[in-house]
């Protein structure tokens, strides 16, 4: 038979290869979709860190999210820069609560955060990090603890009269604000800090006195020395 007058026929094979590799792109794909959408979850404490609400861990904190909710349902719809700039403070607030009290010990939700110039001093997964390590000082804690809580009263203040809010209802948000910024720090003063030295600011240590030995009087003597003088004009 002349092998020229058979029909060509394209083979097989490069087919299942092109379906292979199609199959294996679309499986890939989902996997990295699954990956960025999915909520991210620390390990053993306090659930979900970011993707199922705001602020980011917001079971650690409810009351943050009582705020946000007020603030987005009120009849403007808040979604100002203003607005998520004080969403990121509540978030940076309940994550640093979520990584110091997390039995494990790591950096899981302050990671998340992003600095902003506006309201950090440090940025919050460094302090978390030193407040882990007890390597931070009362004077450090409190400038990045003050700089949020009077950033976020401002941005509270501003917000509220754009949703042109009640003044009770004002309080009441001011006041919840308060509240978790005061849980917080009292948390943040109780873990951060070394207790074994008298004199956190600046991380200096002061003069120390055995306890053993305060009671003491002065030693003094009268004991003639190698010269033969013993202390006396």
């Amino acid at each position: 038979m002349d092998i020229l007058k058979q029909p060509y026929t394209i083979p097989n094979l490069p087919y299942k290869f092109i379906l292979y590799i199609i199959l294996s792109c679309l499986i890939i794909g989902l996997l990295v979709n699954f990956m960025i959408f999915t909520p991210q979850y620390n390990e053993g404490f306090g659930g979900v860190t970011r993707g199922a609400g705001d602020p980011d861990s917001l079971r650690t904190l409810p009351e943050s999210s009582e705020i946000l909710d007020v603030l987005h349902n009120s009849p403007n719809k808040l979604v100002s820069d203003d607005y998520k700039e004080f969403q990121l403070i509540l978030s940076k607030l309940a994550s640093l609560k979520k990584d110091i009290l997390s039995p494990n010990g790591h950096i899981d939700a302050t990671r998340y955060q992003a600095f902003d110039t506006t309201h950090d001093r440090i940025n919050v997964a460094e302090l978390c990090g030193m407040c882990l390590n007890k390597s931070i000082s009362s004077r450090d804690l409190d400038i990045s603890f003050a700089t949020w809580r009077d950033r976020g009263k401002i941005l509270l203040t501003k917000l509220s009269t754009q949703s042109h809010l009640k003044e009770e209802r004002v309080v009441e948000l001011e006041k919840k604000f308060n509240k978790i910024w005061m849980d917080v720090y009292d948390i943040a003063k109780s873990r951060c800090l070394k207790t074994d030295y008298p004199t956190q600011d600046g991380g200096d240590v002061g003069p120390y006195t055995p306890e053993g030995i305060k009671d003491l009087r002065t030693y003094e003597t009268n004991w003639p020395g190698a010269s033969g003088w013993n202390g006396a004009v």
